[in-house]
């Protein structure tokens, strides 16, 4: 299956679904349970990743409904058309530190975090 997208200049660009990569290690027992709800297919890739190509983007909408994956979208030299899946919830894609607005922003509780203090995992 294909998408369209639109590119900065308004250009019509068609891509296939991206590449579902996730980066963790998952035991057999998740692994099997993510393909039965999905229908997804992971095999693991030669850094030891678990890789999957969607066939239609109803196994995107299923995974992403069914399990609290964080993603992140690539689409340049190292990863070509990717949405890589992170498993830890507490630690977001290159993200060391939050400042405080930005916990209020995403209802993130900070008891005793003032303006100014930043939140580091």
């Amino acid at each position: 299956m294909e998408i369209r997208l639109y590119n900065g200049n308004g250009q019509q660009i068609t891509k296939r679904l991206p590449k579902i990569v996730i980066r963790g290690k998952l035991n057999d027992t998740s692994i099997a349970h993510i393909e039965n709800q999905t229908g997804l297919i992971f095999s693991e890739s030669a850094w030891g990743w678990l890789e999957a190509q969607p066939i239609n983007a109803k196994q995107i909408v299923a995974l992403f409904m069914t399990y609290n994956f964080k993603s992140r979208y690539f689409d340049n030299w190292d990863y070509k058309n990717e949405l890589h899946l992170k498993l830890d919830h507490h630690v977001g894609f290159d993200v060391e530190s939050i400042c405080s607005d930005c916990c209020k922003y995403n209802h993130i509780n900070v008891t005793g975090l003032e303006p100014g203090d930043r939140l580091a995992c």
